[in-house]
């Protein structure tokens, strides 16, 4: 049996980091790789099966539909208000539930981490909401433009 836990020691000590660490963030960039790959082949054959069948088509007009609509600054504003507005709720809700049993003593673990991570969602929320009010002063020029943009369309 010690042999056993050893070995199960070994695995929980460096394998399992390792694999974490290492391996999981490797095959995450490998996956999104893949499915760009993926679209950019499917695009590409759908562009030559296009241009097989019509060669007088505009290809500007064809290219410009196919390709899919970039964010416009006001939308990347909102989804930075939203990211921190939701890790500010998760970090307050950790941290408030964490206060509560640490008052009334419900539970016999070290309150530190739970702290700590609900610190650092709060401080992640609130960068996020800082950029968000900054970014929407900086770019309120480019924002008013792509407005007037989208309304002559």
């Amino acid at each position: 049996m010690d042999s056993l836990e050893l070995i199960l020691d070994f695995a929980e000590e460096t394998i399992v980091p390792i694999g974490i660490c290492v391996i999981l963030p490797i095959i995450i960039v490998w996956l999104i790789m893949r499915r760009k790959t993926n679209e950019t082949n499917r695009r590409t054959e759908v562009l030559l099966a296009v241009i097989e069948k019509n060669p007088d088509l505009d290809m500007e007009d064809l290219i410009r539909k196919m390709n899919p609509k970039s964010k416009t600054t006001k939308e990347r504003l909102m989804g930075r208000l939203l990211w921190g507005l939701v890790f500010i709720a998760i970090g307050t809700s950790l941290l408030l539930s964490a206060l509560y049993q640490d008052y009334q003593g419900g539970a016999a673990l070290d309150y530190f981490p739970i702290y700590s991570g609900s610190g650092c969602l709060l401080l992640i929320g609130i960068s996020f909401v800082a950029v968000f009010f900054i970014s929407k002063r900086m770019l309120a020029k480019e924002i008013e433009a792509e407005e007037k943009k989208a309304l002559e369309k």
